[in-house]
């Protein structure tokens, strides 16, 4: 069991790290000021009057940030761990840019190898860093005046002239390091040295260490609702037979959940399923809330199926109402030559089906007829009550969401951004248009390094077949036309002529095999070609617009059967 979470040793405290950090952007739990009721929606009568104006309106700003870091409860998040990415998804020779708990944040790699992370932002003039280069020996430049900055953050070049060992030419540097193949941040500073930081607080896969495992379909999703709606979503078992009915299960799989909290602390919990998924055929399913970072459900199934699985989820708050989820399914079968199959198993086809499968959530999670579920929640008082006053959760099945709410209000504060609240849903942002909530393109495969080339692969693909198939096609048909056509056109001339095409035709069927002409096999030749490019064709243009964006109806809808629960 892990111990209460504690700031780590030699962390800045919370006055000292909003001053240390650049000022563009307020610290990452502060609240902004109290919206007006305009904003609020159908916020009761009586509770906008009973509602006053927040303590740290009334204190000086290092004031409000201790205050307000204080009512956060005791999770230190700019002194967790983060997984911002997996490695094979940072280009090795670009900049990566990304947004950490509200903060722009920079990832590169330099010149011997090592990941590093600044602050998204040049000390000089405060352009993006992300949109410089890095250089051939390794260090980042920046794109508006050419200041470079080595991994530590120390500056080592100012073309137009300047002190680069000024202290306040330096970049801004924060932890990063590199574990079971993907690159974590810690919104703390870097080693001045450069050298690599304390990762013993990084929560790993400890099965991926072991032999037999191995990870299949790693991928991630930036989605449009917040790192906490992303958590209570994966750890609820229960909806999964209906949400994703005809994906990933079916609504007749459906069965007992009686899922049960077996120990609880500032860590996070644990929970146990005996029952497990598909009506027990797999075995009891193990769930584990590593907070603040990782929700892992582990099914045993080696005595009953030949194999083990764990569902990880690794949740990260970007900002209010945006969050990346880093999804991987780690595997163990007793039947050694299986992992051998997953090798040659196209990976974007799995990336496509995680893809769909969010979008069966995101859709309603984001927004309802009504508003969305984040704003309804919040509405009904979700930052200032228990979570049971405001979810109606009567059955076990609720177990988990119930547990990770205690959580999430007792150790954390009601999360990065605090209680979910009116002030919550201002930072939040408008609601987005179905369009953008079924985006696939910019929430994942622009950036990813499996599903980017694989599409620019189809799309080749697809221009290809259209080519061999339009040219093979008229190769069928020229054939054709020379075999049948051609002779009967010249039929008019003299008969001396037509008693010699008579004989080149014998002459051509009785060379060809079972008395076919050669045309006519190389007709028949092309015209296969041409169908099989058309598939190739049709498949391919069906498949490139998953990497786009995705569809309604969902699976649920389309798949017939429904579950008629016994009453």
């Amino acid at each position: 069991m892990r111990a209460a979470a504690t700031p780590a040793a030699g962390a800045l405290s919370p006055t000292a790290r909003l001053a240390a950090l650049p000022r563009r952007h307020v610290f990452a739990g502060a609240r902004i000021p109290q919206s007006t009721h305009a904003h609020t929606g159908r916020r009761p009568a009586a509770r906008r009057c009973a509602r006053t104006a927040p303590p740290s309106a009334q204190l000086a700003a290092p004031e409000v940030a201790a205050a307000e870091e204080a009512s956060r409860g005791r999770v230190d998040w700019f002194g967790t761990w983060w997984p911002v990415a997996f490695v094979r998804d940072i280009p090795d020779k670009e900049p990566y840019s990304f947004k950490l708990l509200d903060q722009p944040i920079v990832i590169w790699r330099d010149q011997q190898g090592t990941y590093r992370c600044f602050y998204d932002a040049c000390p000089h003039r405060l352009v993006p860093l992300s949109d410089g280069r890095i250089t051939p020996d390794g260090k980042l430049e920046c794109p508006y005046h050419g200041w470079q900055f080595k991994g530590c953050g120390t500056c080592t070049s100012m073309p137009q002239g300047g002190d680069p060992s000024a202290p306040r030419s330096s970049a801004t540097a924060f932890q990063c390091a590199v574990k079971q193949d993907m690159v974590w941040v810690k919104l703390q500073p870097a080693p001045a040295d450069g050298s690599e930081p304390d990762t013993s607080g990084i929560r790993i896969i400890p099965e991926l260490e072991e032999e037999g495992w191995f990870a299949f379909g790693d991928m991630w999703r930036d989605i449009p609702y917040d790192w906490a709606t992303l958590i209570e979503n994966v750890i609820d078992a229960g909806h999964v037979p209906f949400t994703h009915h005809g994906s990933v299960s079916k609504r007749q799989t459906s069965g007992d959940y009686d899922l049960r909290v077996t120990e609880r602390g500032d860590w996070g919990f644990r929970g146990v399923w005996e029952q497990g998924p598909r009506r027990g055929k797999l075995g009891a399913q193990h769930t584990l809330w590593d907070a603040p970072v990782l929700m892992r459900h582990t099914i045993d199934s080696m005595d009953k199926s030949g194999f083990a699985n764990i569902t990880a989820v690794y949740g990260v708050p970007m900002s209010a109402g945006r969050c990346r989820a880093l999804v991987r399914q780690p595997f163990k079968f007793k039947n050694k030559l299986i992992p051998l199959l997953f090798k040659v198993l196209p990976e974007w086809r799995s990336h496509l089906g995680n893809n769909s499968v969010l979008d069966e959530d995101v859709i309603f999670l984001h927004m309802q007829a009504s508003g969305y579920q984040e704003r309804e929640a919040a509405l009904r008082g979700m930052g200032d009550k228990p979570a049971g006053q405001v979810y109606y959760m009567p059955a076990a099945s609720d177990a988990y969401v119930a547990g990770f709410r205690a959580w999430l209000n007792k150790t954390a504060g009601g999360g990065p951004w605090g209680p979910m609240d009116d002030r919550y849903l201002l930072r939040a942002g408008r609601r987005l248009p179905e369009k953008q909530l079924l985006d696939h393109y910019h929430s994942h495969t622009e950036r990813c390094s499996i599903c980017r080339p694989a599409l620019r692969n189809l799309r080749v693909a697809r221009a290809a077949a259209a080519a061999v198939g339009i040219a093979a096609a008229a190769v069928a048909a020229v054939s054709l036309f020379v075999q049948y056509v051609a002779p009967a056109a010249a039929a008019a001339p003299a008969a001396a002529g037509q008693a010699a095409a008579r004989q080149v035709t014998a002459a051509a069927a009785a060379a060809s095999p079972a008395g076919c002409p050669p045309l006519v096999a190389l007709a028949a030749a092309c015209a296969a070609v041409a169908a099989v490019a058309g598939l190739v064709w049709r498949w391919c243009h069906r498949t490139i617009p998953q990497f786009y964006t995705g569809e309604r109806p969902f699976a649920r809808n389309r798949v017939p059967g429904e579950f008629a629960p016994q009453i």
